[in-house]
């Protein structure tokens, strides 16, 4: 499948909110000429995201992301960071946060994406929210809190473009609190998937766990947020730790005593344990991210290791969003019915083609462009 370009994504993005739009009307929101539109529709037809004639949208289920939008202030230095010191380099900004990040290449790899969170006022959120409807991504179940500050997140790497620290500000996710989530319920019980981030409110997390009828998949987002996320372990269908939230998510438990995991690592490996605990918790799927060595996944059938994956000469420009395009692929996958083997190789897929570009989330991803990456992971 060839890469989709923004306006293609808009358009597309139109005809799933009604598909028996015109051409007339598609050329009117678009300011292009019908004949412009109609090559367009052309084009999508062709790359098989649309099926012809009545605009029939060939697409996955929809999936529900509640969680992060973020402005992102990033600064790399050019050379060795000092601290204590101003260090030449470069500082970029743009959209992202976790949710933002997932529900963006959820989109781009087709599928349609309900996303919840908040916005504040002013320019910031303004480019937030252009950015969401470029990706394709529906917030018109997002909040709008007009006189507060929308969330920012200010990330200081090394000169490798390894994160050095980072600071953030998302006093704003108060405001997705569970009387708010409620009203969203139907929406997301029609949902296939409920991606949630832990940067929302933990009432909020515990509301949804509780009562949305869509599977669950979590994403810790850090070792601080993760424990969120203990009362609700065996309501989840899959979390997406890195390993310290891992551990957060066991040894944190107040029900597990801490002797409990070192009387068992003579038989199984740490990984094992953490994965072994969660699922007799009732986590049905366990994918645990170990940056540069891949991700350790579990079910009940098989636990196994799939090691990261680098196409030869690629030069990696940064690893902010790795993460989520790699939990984004695994929702993907499971849209799919993919096994757990597969599943993990398309979130390994994923991740290394964020790396092949300086943002957060690859705009050139697609599902077919996932493929071929995926084919070639051994």
């Amino acid at each position: 499948m060839k890469n989709v370009t923004t306006r293609e994504r808009q358009i597309l993005q139109w005809i799933r909110e009604n598909p028996l739009i015109s051409q007339e009307e598609l050329a009117r929101k678009a300011g292009i000429t019908r004949s412009g539109a109609s090559v367009h529709i052309s084009n999508l037809i062709k790359k098989g995201l649309i099926l012809g004639k009545g605009y029939v949208v060939s697409r996955l289920q929809p999936v529900t992301v509640v969680g992060a939008v973020n402005v992102d202030i990033k600064a790399t230095p050019s050379v060795s960071l000092r601290q204590a010191d101003s260090n030449p380099g470069k500082i970029s900004v743009c959209a992202g946060g976790v949710g933002f990040n997932i529900a963006c290449n959820l989109a781009l790899l087709g599928v349609p994406v309900h996303f919840i969170s908040v916005f504040g006022g002013g320019t910031y959120a303004s480019m937030l929210k252009q950015k969401c409807l470029e990706c394709g991504i529906d917030i018109s179940a997002s909040l709008t809190v007009e006189n507060e500050v929308s969330s920012s997140y200010v990330c200081i790497n090394d000169n490798f473009g390894d994160m050095f620290m980072a600071v953030n500000d998302m006093d704003i996710y108060a405001h997705l609190s569970r009387s708010f989530i409620e009203t969203k319920l139907p929406l997301i019980d029609k949902s296939a998937l409920c991606i949630v981030d832990t940067n929302i409110p933990a009432e909020t997390i515990e509301f949804l766990a509780n009562r949305s009828r869509a599977p669950i998949i979590a994403e810790p987002v850090s070792a601080h947020k993760a424990v969120k996320l203990l009362p609700v372990l065996h309501k989840l269908f899959a979390v997406t730790p890195n390993k310290l939230e891992a551990r957060i998510l066991c040894d944190g438990a107040p029900f597990l005593p801490q002797e409990t995991f070192s009387a068992k690592k003579a038989v199984m490996s740490e990984l094992e344990e953490y994965a072994s605990f969660l699922l007799q918790k009732g986590v049905q799927r366990v994918y645990i991210s170990l940056g540069a060595a891949g991700v350790f996944c579990a079910d009940k059938v098989e636990h196994l290791t799939i090691p990261s994956f680098v196409p030869n000469g690629m030069f990696i420009k940064n690893t902010t969003g790795a993460g989520d395009s790699q939990t984004a692929a695994i929702a993907w996958s499971i849209l799919k019915n993919m096994s757990l083997r597969e599943s993990a190789k398309a979130g390994i897929a994923a991740a290394s083609l964020c790396l092949e570009t300086e943002e957060a989330v690859n705009e050139n991803i697609s599902e077919g462009v996932l493929y071929e990456r995926i084919q070639e992971i051994p």
